[in-house]
């Protein structure tokens, strides 16, 4: 571990590590030794931020989570006072490149892990919370002006399902669908809520 690290980049650091455990090893593979071990640093100073295991593991779930709306906010902040490009922001939550690919894959475990571990629910309750609101500023922006709130949530409720899809579609060691292939799938779906 790198000793010029604050608190928040080492905290960032063994989240990242136990990506890395899971990606490789699985979940089941996830201890605080192994997390330890792989961010490189002792037991004592990892349990010094987080004191239990299960500290680290929602903090790596969240960690997921809060990289995507940090790309999400650095588009919107970079349009200025023109609205986003709505594609590049779904594409967001698409493993389209490696980081989210690994982002994606990890946040899959993860959301398994949710159906026996009642803990990480609420992890994933905020982070499906936090996309649909990002998903239905983008169908807001990208329908038709008068179109009613009903259609707008309905839409974004369907876009996030789809996201979800293609996410799904899109890892693994053998993917079903390619990159591009996502990208036409929700630039159409854009182009029908546009009308």
């Amino acid at each position: 571990m790198r000793t010029n690290e604050s608190a928040e980049e080492r905290r960032r650091h063994i989240g990242e590590a136990v990506w890395r455990v899971i990606r490789r090893d699985g979940i089941n593979a996830v201890s605080t030794r192994t997390i330890a071990a792989e961010a490189g640093m002792a037991l004592g100073s990892l349990r010094h931020y987080f004191p239990r295991q299960a500290d680290v593991i929602d903090f790596a779930m969240r960690l997921v989570s809060e990289r995507a709306s940090a790309r999400i906010l650095s588009i919107a902040e970079s349009a200025g006072d023109t609205v986003p490009d709505a594609q590049v922001l779904l594409e967001q939550y698409l493993p389209l490149d490696d980081e989210r690919r690994e982002e994606m894959e990890v946040w899959l475990v993860f959301a398994g892990a949710t159906l026996s571990d009642p803990t990480l629910a609420s992890v994933k309750r905020d982070s499906d919370a936090a996309m649909l609101e990002v998903v239905r500023r983008v169908v807001e922006t990208t329908s038709p002006v008068g179109t009613s709130g009903a259609r707008i949530d309905r839409d974004a409720e369907r876009i996030r399902a789809l996201i979800d899809g293609l996410a799904a579609h899109l890892v693994g060691p053998f993917p079903a669908m390619g990159a591009q292939d996502a990208r036409a799938i929700v630039a159409a779906e854009l182009a029908r809520i546009a009308g």
